[in-house]
């Protein structure tokens, strides 16, 4: 795994953003045939010994069901409509920063995570894209620069509790993790290096091709994130052939894939990602699930 010295394999993707934002190429590239969405699982739970949430009144630690879900159960579990342009907060009908979420089965939902794929689904998802390049072996991975802990401790903190579950900070945990908490991540010379500058985001660039995440192991071999426990995603990766580009967006609870229309097709088809058809020019932002709104 190495940085890239130079920017110039991802100057080819500045001239296919819009710079003024519009919809969703300020940050996807356009002139790609077809465009598909895979959504972020949402996690959901329940306590195992009552089964709901509603009327559980037991307090400390006690064992929970938990479940990874698609938006399609989210939608089916609060009577909304999934479709290419869903918002989760449309899905639940609750506005955005609600406290906590359940349905009236006593399941609680976490929100799908924003500007991260788990694991699991980049693997999946991963293993679907090296099936439509040629150069599945080579190619590009840029992680947002402004991801807390890059470039020096200012913005990361790991926290533990202790006996009386107050937090504080677990500076002999960094330490294991070999992190030193009087710099960042990354190493001067990537720090100081050039970064690839497109429209409200700049990124680092790695030498890190498709194949690398077809495994969930590729947590473990990453120099940008502080813990395999709690691993950040390639933000932009695209092979060397540019037949695709795969976007998480640090704002976007999704991923936009750019890229051939049997590409698109298959990622709609399999069964270990949630994914639909984008049309090109979608608008992803937070009020855009017009079929959800409410009065609709």
């Amino acid at each position: 795994m190495e940085s890239l010295p130079t920017a110039a394999p991802g100057e080819w993707l500045k001239p296919l953003m819009d710079p003024v934002w519009h919809d969703m190429h300020a940050v996807v590239p356009r002139g790609f045939p077809a465009y598909a969405r895979i959504f972020h699982p949402v996690v959901r739970d329940r306590p195992k010994d009552t089964g709901s949430w509603h009327g559980h009144s037991r307090t400390g630690v006690f064992p929970l069901d938990e479940q990874q879900v698609r938006w399609s159960d989210v939608a089916g579990a609060f009577g909304t409509k999934m479709h290419p342009l869903a918002q989760f907060h449309r899905l639940i009908g609750q506005p955005p920063n609600r406290q906590e979420i359940f349905d009236s089965e006593g399941w609680r939902y976490s929100e799908p995570l924003t500007g991260n794929l788990a694991p699991n689904i980049l693997a999946a998802l991963a293993a679907r894209l090296c099936e439509h390049t040629s150069t599945p072996n080579k190619g590009v991975t840029a992680i947002w620069e402004g991801w807390g802990g890059l470039t020096s401790s200012i913005g990361y903190a790991q926290l533990t509790f202790s006996d009386d579950s107050t937090p504080v900070e677990n500076t002999s945990a960094a330490a294991a993790l070999g992190t030193d908490l009087d710099r960042g991540l990354l190493p001067a010379e990537v720090i100081k290096g050039e970064t690839l500058t497109l429209p409200g985001r700049t990124y680092y660039l790695f030498d890190a091709a498709p194949k690398f995440y077809r495994h969930t192991g590729w947590v473990h071999h990453v120099p940008w994130h502080h813990s395999p426990q709690f691993p950040q995603s390639p933000n932009i990766l695209w092979p060397a052939d540019r037949t695709w580009v795969m976007v998480t967006e640090i704002d976007f609870d999704s991923t936009v894939v750019a890229g051939s229309h049997e590409l698109v097709s298959a990622l709609v088809r399999d069964p270990a990602v949630e994914a639909l058809p984008l049309n090109a020019g979608a608008d992803l932002t937070w009020d855009a699930d017009f079929p959800n709104r409410p009065g609709q």
